[in-house]
């Protein structure tokens, strides 16, 4: 109201200040105009939002800098002058029905961990219309998600190199892929399911009126003093009307999400169980696949998007001899997909010949990422790298059995990569190395633990027998319905 009533106290002073008997200068008076109001085309507000996107890039860009504060002071005008920025209050009163965004992050992994989230939002707002924005390679799970109304597929980051995915150039690129498609739909609220900065910066262009994101909580105090533009993951969090921070509590990035539900609606969370969704088809695929194999089914994924994650394929097939001598039914089902996972499968193969062709489904490569999960759902344990196999197992209610390669004798934090990845809501043993390496020791420790990313490193220093001590712990464990992680080395 008060910058409308700011326009209007403008006007009036105009009036009495050129405005002379029945004298009227046009001219004067279209200058004023121009200047005081921003006229937008009625049907074409996201060009119009688009353009003023474009318009900050090209004057605004300074190498990966982005000054957040300069950004919003900018396209706030543009919004409103184009009618965002509106909608309904999320209160308990008025949140049955409205226009909702559901933003996720890049990989299959991160979409199953915002599962719970997703679900408990339908419970809250199940009047809304939801709509789900998922990466291109977790689309093929998202589409079948009961509890949206629509699921758009985001360009994927091949183009652009990893370690530079967060910078300002890269993030408008990825945001003028997807930000015209969200702007059509005029949303009221968004919650960003992410730690991109690519994310919050669609949260913000979306056009909702209220964005939800979490921050880790020791940045939160430092964001309106700072002036280091460099800093964009800290900065972009100043682009959410509400920011939920973390810090000691919500750990694990389910309770992060689960928190912009719990602690911005005043809202308790009902079920914190993940989900993995499959077809009939699916189903009878794998039900296909293990008709004529022994059970129990312990499942392999060797995968892992770095290299240091990847544990020797060679260490696992000495534990898979072991599990066979003490279990003689046991039978191996290997998953995953790619050319790493198909040589990790052949290295079993040749260091052991007949455990692989007398109790092991070599499925490399043979399945797809719904089927996996269909064949998964019928595995007693899923031994795998820290990897999105292993967050579909939690969605299926599988234990797991993961080395990793943050060592034991570091102090693991809050944002360091475990606590926040490990699969959530299952029996989980995750079996760490002793110390790290002597190129890896110094602080502060990356959040992997392990300093290299291009070749397996600290995680090749656990042996099999300890990966086998994780395995009775977790059948024990499982036994009990114990589901929580627990870490050993």
């Amino acid at each position: 109201m008060s910058e409308k009533f700011s326009i209007i106290g403008d006007f009036k002073d105009f009036f009495d200040n050129n405005m002379s008997g029945e004298t009227f200068d046009e001219k004067t008076f279209a200058d004023f105009l121009t200047e005081n109001f921003i006229t937008v085309p009625k049907k074409d507000h996201v060009s119009f939002i688009m353009d003023a996107l474009k318009e900050f890039y090209d004057k605004n860009l300074k190498a990966d800098e982005l000054d957040v504060k300069s950004f919003m002071n900018f396209m706030e005008p543009k919004f409103t002058a184009a009618g965002y920025r509106q909608g309904f209050n999320p209160n308990p009163t008025e949140r049955k029905k409205g226009n909702i965004l559901i933003l996720t992050e890049v990989g299959l992994g991160d979409l199953i961990i915002a599962t719970g989230a997703i679900r408990e939002i339908r419970r809250i707002y199940f009047e809304a219309h939801i709509t789900l924005v998922a990466h291109r390679d977790s689309f093929i799970f998202a589409k079948l998600c009961p509890y949206v109304d629509e699921v758009i597929s985001t360009d994927n980051y091949n183009s652009i190199d990893e370690k530079f995915i967060d910078q300002f150039p890269n993030i408008y690129e990825l945001c003028m892929k997807t930000a015209s498609k969200l702007l059509a739909r005029r949303f009221d609220v968004c919650f960003s399911f992410s730690t991109r900065a690519y994310t919050d910066l669609l949260m913000y262009m979306s056009g909702a009126r209220i964005r939800l994101a979490s921050i880790y909580y020791k940045t939160l105090a430092k964001l309106d003093a700072t002036k280091n533009t460099h800093r964009l993951l800290r900065q972009v969090k100043l682009l959410a009307t509400q920011p939920v921070p973390y810090g000691d509590s919500h750990c694990h990035m389910a309770d992060r999400f689960f928190s912009l539900v719990e602690e911005i609606l005043h809202v308790p969370i009902l079920n914190r169980k993940l989900e993995v969704w499959c077809t009939a088809k699916d189903i009878s695929a794998a039900k296909e696949i293990l008709k004529n194999v022994s059970n129990p089914f312990y499942a392999l994924s060797m995968g892992g998007t770095l290299a240091r994650k990847h544990y020797p394929p060679e260490k696992y097939a000495r534990l898979l001899e072991m599990i066979a001598a003490e279990e003689p039914s046991a039978h191996f089902v290997i998953l995953g997909g790619g050319n790493e996972d198909l040589k990790s499968a052949e290295i079993i193969k040749a260091t052991s010949p007949d455990l692989y062709d007398k109790r092991t489904t070599d499925l490399t490569n043979k399945l797809t990422y719904r089927q996996s999960a269909a064949v998964l759902s019928f595995c007693k344990m899923l031994i795998a790298n820290d990897t999105g196999t292993g967050h579909i197992a939690a969605g299926l209610g599988c234990p797991v059995l993961s080395p990793n390669c943050f060592s034991a004798n570091f102090k693991m934090s809050n944002n360091d990569t475990p606590p926040r990845w490990i699969p959530y809501g299952v029996p989980c043993v995750v079996v760490l190395p002793e110390h790290a390496l002597p190129e890896c020791q110094d602080e502060p420790h990356s959040i992997y633990g392990c300093r290299l990313e291009d070749t397996p490193h600290c995680i090749t220093q656990i042996e099999p027998e300890t990966l086998l001590k994780g395995f009775h712990l977790l059948k024990e464990r499982a036994s009990k319905k114990i589901n929580e992680p627990i870490y050993i080395h």
